[in-house]
């Protein structure tokens, strides 16, 4: 005849199952499905922190992929949309908004946020540089960047082709997008926000530099319709729609 479990034991036995289920022992606080459940893995912590739990405890704890630092579980999964993100387009230009991958930009903001005010760890610091997240690419390096007096006597030309050297589309927010392609008088309304922001230019999608085929589904059927793209120039407005409405490009074919 087998022991009786104990209180933790069976508790843990509820965590394994959790697992199976979903994948993971990330078992938020407030659970729904299970309070008492979430309740215990919350104690866990506290427990463990406080040294009261036993080896035998945290190891059969670490067995089973219990998770002791959600918030390092969380930023795991931001750098792998991170990562995601830069199969699919190339790189890590995160717009503020995009369908694939919702939250992403947010979360992107949040870590370039964090480097700035020194909250970021190196190992974090590391990875993203690893996956080739850009600090700065709304303007240029705060180390490299010359003295407000002397920024403002620059001509803009220069500074034009030194920080947009390639066609973008800017979001300046509440479904504002400009389209430049650095060559030219720079828009009034890009402007405008520079000389608010320290002379940073606002977020921004690169637009591909060679011909291209978006993906349009316009009709409610699921039928694909192409828009072609030459490079260079303006974009279609339908596809400039579409940005508007879904903070990124279409679908490219």
């Amino acid at each position: 005849m087998s022991k009786p479990l104990n209180n933790w034991e069976r508790m843990l036995q509820v965590l394994v199952a959790f697992k199976a289920h979903h994948g993971n022992c990330d078992v938020p606080a407030n659970f729904v499905d299970d309070p008492a459940l979430g309740r215990w893995v919350a104690v866990q912590r506290y427990r463990r922190k406080m040294k009261r739990l036993s080896d035998q405890q945290v190891q059969g704890l670490d067995k089973v992929g219990f998770i002791w630092a959600p918030g390092d579980s969380a930023w795991q999964r931001g750098l792998e949309m991170l990562l995601d993100f830069k199969s699919r387009y190339g790189n890590c230009d995160v717009p503020a908004q995009c369908t694939t991958h919702p939250n992403l930009g947010s979360w992107v903001a949040n870590q370039r946020h964090r480097k700035k005010t020194g909250k970021l760890s190196p190992t974090r610091i590391q990875s993203l540089e690893a996956a080739g997240l850009k600090w700065f690419i709304y303007g240029m390096d705060g180390e490299k960047r010359k003295p407000k007096e002397q920024a403002e006597a620059s001509p803009l030309r220069k500074r034009q082709a030194e920080e947009i050297p390639e066609n973008r589309i800017y979001n300046l927010g509440h479904d504002l997008f400009i389209q430049f392609e650095g060559q030219g008088p720079v828009p009034r309304e890009l402007v405008q926000y520079a000389k608010v922001h320290g002379g940073d230019y606002p977020p921004f999608i690169p637009l591909p530099s060679v011909p291209t085929r978006f993906v349009m589904n316009s009709d409610g059927f699921g039928r694909e319709r192409i828009i072609k793209w030459v490079g260079k120039g303006r974009l279609n407005e339908e596809v400039l729609d579409y940005v508007r409405e879904n903070g990124c490009l279409p679908p490219r074919k």
